[in-house]
């Protein structure tokens, strides 16, 4: 990249990739954590609605999938989120032994707000890319994701890794 005589480096050019991709989660975790502050979720509880309200009615398993979370953590998420009546869980019609779950009325509602959220958080993060830019850092960090995926299949799996060590699968991609 060339710098015109009164460009100065961004400052974290210099920091390794990795320490940049986390950097970027922590920060848009705290905005949305800032965001939903007055809405009382959490950013776990965020995701599934959005999904919800992009996608439809949702089994978990393929809603945690979605959101990169596992099983056991999306079900404790619906979990909240059907205490608070803003999700509800129906037999899924064309699966005897599944579940879908669905935004309720109130739900609905709520998903309103979270999409100008969400609108809001997407624009201002890549606010300053072009198209073409936003494309070489999709592509990165897709490879990114894919060194990672085979790096964690040559890892040596525990019989029952604790719950912090569990590599949820790969869900597919989403435009969250």
């Amino acid at each position: 990249m060339l710098l015109m005589q009164d460009e100065t480096p961004h400052p974290l050019t210099h920091i390794g990739l990795g320490f940049l991709v986390a950097a970027t989660r922590r920060r848009v975790k705290q905005v949305v954590w800032a965001r939903l502050a007055p809405l009382g979720l959490t950013p776990q509880q965020f995701w599934i609605m959005l999904v919800l309200q992009r996608k439809g009615p949702q089994s978990l398993h393929a809603m945690a999938q979605e959101v990169w979370m596992d099983d056991p953590t999306a079900s404790r998420v619906v979990k909240a989120l059907c205490e608070r009546g803003l999700v509800q869980s129906d037999p899924d019609p064309a699966h005897g032994r599944r579940i879908l779950i669905r935004p309720t009325a109130e739900g609905a509602k709520l998903n309103r707000q979270l999409e100008v959220i969400a609108v809001e958080i997407r624009e201002r993060l890549v606010g300053g890319l072009s198209e073409e830019e936003q494309t070489v850092v999709r592509r990165g960090l897709a490879q990114m994701i894919t060194n990672m995926d085979a790096l964690a299949e040559e890892l040596p799996r525990p019989s029952r890794a604790p719950r912090a060590q569990r590599i949820p699968q790969r869900p597919k991609v989403s435009n969250l």
